[in-house]
């Protein structure tokens, strides 16, 4: 008989994990690029802050996304954290909105930062930066990025968990 949580292979039920891991809460964040190898973007929930020397932020990709090879070639990328009410934004970068899978990026309005990558606008955060490395991990791509220059906004941030978006509210 087995431990609760544990399972074949790496010892932990990947359905429980995927369980578990749905109940947390994280901010929502749009990670796009621009440069050479075309434009593109992302909906990401992976997103921390890595290091403050310099500064530095990382997220999570798996190794099957379309928009990684742009984004390797690139070098660079726009973290774009989502504000309460941009979820048509995630959804859009997400895929889920079908007439806007052509052109992900006319669910909103875009600058440039530094880097030229597009940057939303009215986004809570908004993190230029320059790849600084990538790690592989599973099944997923680790990619760090140093950040050049950043925009932030007195909003409130759009918050996922649980399959679906909340509002933060302050108690």
């Amino acid at each position: 008989m087995s431990e609760p949580g544990h399972g074949q292979g790496h010892g932990i039920d990947a359905a429980l994990f995927r369980q578990a891991m749905g109940r947390t809460a994280s901010g929502v964040t749009v990670v796009t690029t621009d440069g050479d190898a075309g434009r593109g973007g992302v909906t990401v929930s992976s997103l921390c802050s890595l290091s403050m020397e310099p500064p530095s932020v990382l997220f999570c990709l798996h190794k099957g996304s379309r928009i990684l090879p742009t984004l390797l070639a690139n070098k660079v990328f726009v973290a774009n954290i989502l504000a309460h009410d941009q979820h048509r934004v995630a959804d859009s970068f997400a895929g889920l909105i079908p007439e806007l899978r052509e052109d992900r990026f006319a669910v909103a309005e875009w600058d440039a930062l530094h880097t030229g990558s597009p940057a939303l606008r009215d986004a809570l955060c908004r993190f230029d930066c320059r790849i600084a490395s990538v790690f592989e991990f599973g099944t997923h791509h680790i990619i760090a990025g140093e950040v050049v220059a950043l925009e932030s906004l007195e909003t409130k941030p759009l918050v996922y968990s649980n399959r679906g978006y909340h509002k933060l509210h302050v108690v």
